[in-house]
């Protein structure tokens, strides 16, 4: 069956939803709410719970099925449970996204479609998966080398 732009988009969302994964999978430990002068309140915890709880309210408006997860609290949110929820959020996004996409409807409240939708979170995510790529190396804990080449593994990352 040959592969359509929808099914490209959603692969690649896949990947980009599975390194942010894959990243805070390799963080040390230590750095989770480490606080940096210049960071304010931006604690790595602060940052995984803000990528996991931006664009909810869009997909909860858009599909009745309730398959949204719940919102985490950047203050209380262990390294596990961001884990969870961005792996939940992922299902959730390719599923009621995907459908939307398949369907021809709109992002409840989103400015644009579907296609929309997934680029945005995929540059945002990407943004703050910068951060704390570079937070983790302020606090002198860096990722591994592996761990630096697993991110830009996207085939890998979007078949697990």
């Amino acid at each position: 069956m040959p592969r359509g732009p929808a099914d490209d988009l959603l692969t690649a969302y896949a990947a980009n939803a599975r390194v942010t994964v894959f990243v805070l999978e390799n963080l040390h430990p230590e750095v989770w709410r480490a606080r940096q002068e210049d960071a304010g309140e931006k604690t790595i915890a602060a940052l995984a719970a803000h990528i996991h709880n931006c664009g909810l309210r869009y997909l909860e408006r858009t599909t009745p099925l309730g398959r949204v997860p719940a919102e985490l609290n950047r203050h209380l949110v262990t390294q596990a449970q961001a884990i969870r929820a961005l792996t939940e959020k992922r299902r959730a996004v390719l599923e009621i996204v995907g459908s939307a996409l398949e369907s021809g409807r709109r992002i409840v409240g989103f400015s644009g479609g579907p296609a929309r939708y997934l680029l945005y979170y995929m540059i945002h995510d990407a943004h703050h998966r910068g951060q704390i790529v570079q937070q983790a190396r302020r606090l002198g804990h860096p990722l591994t080398r592996d761990a630096m080449i697993g991110m830009w593994r996207w085939p890998v990352r979007a078949r697990e």
